[in-house]
């Protein structure tokens, strides 16, 4: 019987971070592992790619870097169409990434961003940091 896959979600501030090196190198190791599922909307790809060829942070990684980490988000994550986008933060850019959070059931919501981190959860989906989210999902996996 297989088993049923961790749904996470990765804010954009992280995807950024990645690319420019900062002690997230583990983070797409671990989101490939078969029972992770990186669920992501269309809204959230196109916002990664759209602050990623911002001219400010060309100094920190080119442009083939955004590419290769648009292949492999397209490669990896399952997408899902979100409709009517309800409040639910006091940051409204953030409400789709809550919408997401509730609708594909994600048991993680990933972020550098205090309007969500101070939220801690919605619905079932716990809002914590990248080392939080490392620790526990290592742990999870590797310990039970």
């Amino acid at each position: 019987m297989p088993t049923k896959r961790i749904r996470v979600i990765v804010d954009t501030n992280l995807w950024i971070s990645s690319l420019i090196g900062r002690q997230l190198g583990s983070l797409r190791e671990i989101l490939s592992y078969p029972n992770i599922e990186l669920v992501m909307t269309e809204r959230l790809l196109q916002e990664v790619l759209l602050v990623a060829r911002r001219p400010k942070f060309a100094k920190y990684f080119h442009e083939d870097d955004v590419n290769q980490l648009q292949q492999w988000m397209e490669q990896n994550m399952t997408n899902v169409p979100l409709g009517e986008i309800p409040s639910r933060c006091r940051d409204p850019k953030d409400d789709y990434l809550l919408e997401l959070a509730i609708q594909t059931k994600a048991v993680y919501l990933v972020s550098g961003d205090s309007d969500l981190l101070e939220m801690g959860t919605i619905g079932d989906c716990r809002i914590m940091t990248v080392q939080q989210f490392e620790q526990e999902i290592l742990t999870m996996l590797f310990y039970h």
